[in-house]
């Protein structure tokens, strides 16, 4: 008998094999199939966290639209570059801007003719998102180039603060902001790091974690209060957790840490 086995026979005997594990184990992946993309890994991953359709990182309007929902209580707002430097000199310093709509309409005065037909327009040049919680902070973030979702700095204020150096690159008159605003520095670099379109949305999805500055105490020590041994300073949990926000559809994985608790610091 021949001991010869040709190349026919290879497939024949390869085939049936297939067929029988088919049969019998349609559950073991046969590794035929294409892998997932990342970008498709990704959406299902927010389906897994949030239940919902994944949110449409590619235009603002969307972006804005699913945080409103998520986080009501943070009000989002967009401007161009010098309609936010005439915002921020129009603030009042009093504490009393409960309502930035309102002062929006020093600056907004041909919003009906905007509406009319220079939406779009206007849309195309947002360079600036304004994120404000009443009575707990004020945070602005660039966007560049203007009309864009590629953010290029943060920074937080309190919202009794008012005046030119109200930018994305100014400094806080108050040592609470200033440390979140050098903590909102690296957490941008991270979100950046990703490359895939999503660090406008998880960015503004982790500023809106800081609803909860005065409130949320710290994730590690139990306190809402504790001595920050940097500044010498009695200070809240000014750390919020961001690494698992690309992938997130809410603030649940966002704890609050002292500077001293944080793992990044650890």
């Amino acid at each position: 008998m021949s001991s010869d086995v040709t190349l026919d026979d290879c497939r024949l005997a390869l085939k049936a094999f297939t067929d029988q594990k088919r049969r019998f184990f349609p559950h073991i992946d046969d590794g035929l199939k294409k892998p997932r993309s990342k970008k498709h890994r990704a959406s299902h991953s927010l389906l897994e966290h949030g239940g919902e359709e994944p949110v449409n990182y590619k235009t603002l309007p969307d972006i804005q639209s699913r945080l409103e929902k998520l986080v009501p209580n943070v009000k989002v707002s967009t401007y161009g570059r010098l309609s936010w430097l005439k915002r921020a000199n129009s603030l009042p310093v009093s504490g009393s801007d409960d309502d930035p709509a309102e002062a929006s309409k020093l600056v907004f005065q041909s919003s009906s003719k905007m509406r009319s037909g220079l939406e779009d327009e206007v849309a195309d040049k947002v360079a600036v998102i304004e994120l404000y919680v009443p009575s707990v902070f004020r945070a602005v973030v660039s966007l560049n180039p203007a009309g864009s979702v590629d953010p290029d700095s943060v920074a937080f204020f309190s919202p009794d603060e008012g005046g030119s150096y109200l930018h994305s690159r100014g400094f806080s008159a108050h040592h609470v902001y200033k440390h979140i605003t050098e903590h909102a520095s690296t957490v941008l670099q991270y979100f950046l790091g990703f490359g895939t379109g999503t660090a406008l949305y998880s960015l503004l999805l982790w500023i809106c974690s800081f609803e909860s500055l005065f409130s949320k105490p710290c994730c590690k020590c139990g306190r809402l209060l504790a001595m920050d041994k940097k500044s010498a300073l009695i200070l809240p949990p000014l750390h919020r957790a961001y690494q698992e926000l690309p992938l997130a559809a809410n603030l649940d994985v966002c704890e609050a840490y002292h500077g001293g608790c944080s793992p990044d610091d650890s």
